[in-house]
């Protein structure tokens, strides 16, 4: 593949991940976006702290 190539498709999966849709590759697998809500975490010495809300991109192989 050239790097032209790879470049444009990279930026197609971009727009669509920033969009939240479900991109789905024949061969490969899926892309989507997972939305991660807020949470606490304690650390070891016992502080908290509220870790914000987030999106995450998820890929499933295909099999």
């Amino acid at each position: 593949m050239d790097e032209e190539f790879l470049k444009a498709f990279a930026e197609v999966v971009r727009e669509q991940v920033v969009c939240k849709n479900k991109i789905e590759i024949d061969g490969i697998g899926s892309f989507y976006v997972e939305h991660q809500k807020q949470f606490q975490k304690q650390y070891d010495n016992g502080r908290v702290v509220m870790m914000p809300p987030k999106d995450e991109i998820r890929f499933i192989p295909e099999e």
